[in-house]
């Protein structure tokens, strides 16, 4: 009888600490306390999603100039969340002049302007612009390549005054949309503007509205921190190659894939992907918006995109277009992980194709601090050195530096470093105390 008690008594401790183990199994967290698994900055989509045409040609920073008041953000929500607002606006007049002398804003003469500067890496089609803002316009206005918008936001309806790469050349545009409304739209996000600075590099960047602006005093910032993988080569060749294509080594690290009409090569070094239709062949545009669109629909159709990509580069020459990912609304570069995707139209579909491989998984602990020159102490390093000429600085922006975190681990990471960039005689340069490199 005793021998039966203590039996059952025995089998109900092992239910009762298998149901505890069980317990613990289930509940079991890895302690990588870490590690922020939010995905931010990621290089590349998951399978049909879509990234909006306005999103990834998207502005990189608004300024506001209120007299002697300078304030600017690169936040995505604000640059987004105030364009998709004046949807459904007229156009109302367009002028075109090869010369900046009818560059104004109302208030100028008194210093009671109220402006914003709407700035982009690259000049862009001004049909374009309408397309994204969903302005109605007639089909028969002209197209004007721009890189900035000054908007006259002082009374009336807003004025839309387009400004060419070269400030040789501008459009002025009428609208319908209230200065009122547009300035309570900015006032709204106004917590997440900064203080800004205007900068003059030469005789194109004098005034309020063509100076080169950029945050202030950026301060210490911290250095990001990402795991990464790769993107399998296998995956890009189905979406590229209508048969599996013959894989052969064009190094000891280099692949090369090819097929009658096609040709590709990866390079796991930098995690660069390069593709050749040889049917092909590079031509410039007459018709840059549309040449614009075919380039992002190929490469939405292609899983090519991503919402943290923005146009970083517009060649109608060859047709060509460059995407750059994004940090927190600030552009990314890289002289060692190919940080950049770029399309080269044909006649008929694309003739040149370059990505890279490789897909940011999760952020880990910010990294160290890393101390920030002003602008103003920027524009006079570069000034002071005899080997570069401040009058060929066009653009200055903050931005990151992407390289290979130097940590020895069975994991890849890469550390995204804040750094000042400089647009340099046409080609984009890192700041050093000391130079340009």
């Amino acid at each position: 009888m005793y021998r039966g008690l203590i039996r059952s008594f025995i089998l109900l401790i092992l239910v009762a600490v298998s149901a505890v183990l069980t317990y613990q199994v289930w509940s079991y967290e890895p302690e990588f306390s870490e590690i922020d698994t939010t995905l931010e900055g990621t290089n590349n989509v998951g399978q049909n999603e879509r990234v909006s045409f306005e999103e990834v040609m998207s502005t990189y920073q608004m300024v506001r100039v209120s007299g002697e008041e300078i304030k600017g953000t690169t936040n995505p929500e604000v640059l987004i969340g105030v364009r998709e607002e004046l949807a459904g606006s007229n156009l109302t007049d367009m002028n075109i002049y090869n010369t900046t002398n009818h560059l104004s804003v109302r208030g100028e003469e008194t210093g009671e302007e109220e402006f914003l500067i709407i700035d982009y890496f690259s000049d862009m089609p001004s049909k374009s612009l309408f397309y994204m803002l969903g302005l109605n316009h007639d089909s028969t206005i002209p197209d004007f390549d721009f890189d900035r918008i000054v908007v006259d936001i002082k009374e009336d309806n807003v004025i839309f005054n387009l400004l060419d790469e070269s400030r040789s050349r501008v459009a002025i545009v009428e609208t319908d949309i209230d200065a009122g409304f547009l300035k309570g739209l900015v006032d709204e996000h106004i917590d997440s503007f900064e203080a800004y600075t205007g900068i003059i590099t030469n005789q194109n960047t004098s005034s309020n509205m063509t100076s080169i602006y950029g945050p202030s005093s950026p301060g210490t910032m911290k250095v990001e921190n990402f795991m990464i993988s790769q993107i399998n080569t296998d995956v890009i060749n189905s979406i590229m190659f209508m048969d599996t294509p013959n894989e052969s080594k064009q190094s000891e690290d280099v692949s090369i894939f090819e097929s009658e009409n096609h040709i590709a090569t990866f390079n796991p070094e930098t995690f660069e992907y390069s593709y050749t239709n040889l049917n092909e062949a590079t031509q410039a545009t007459d018709d840059s918006h549309r040449t614009l669109q075919d380039i992002y629909y190929f490469l939405n159709s292609h899983n090519g995109l991503s919402q943290n990509n923005i146009l970083f580069d517009f060649n109608a020459e060859d047709s060509s277009a460059t995407f750059r990912t994004t940090l927190k609304g600030r552009v990314i570069f890289s002289n060692s992980i190919a940080s950049q995707t770029t399309v080269k139209y044909g006649s008929n579909s694309v003739y040149e194709y370059n990505r890279p491989l490789i897909k940011t998984n999760a952020k880990v602990s910010d990294g160290k601090d890393v101390e920030l020159l002003d602008i103003e102490n920027v524009r006079y390093q570069i000034a002071l050195d005899d080997q570069l000429d401040l009058q060929k600085v066009s653009k200055i922006v903050l931005g990151y530096e992407m390289t290979y975190a130097d940590d020895d681990t069975d994991f890849e990471f890469i550390d995204y470093t804040p750094q000042w960039y400089v647009k340099y005689d046409g080609v984009w340069m890192k700041f050093n105390k000391g130079g340009l490199s």
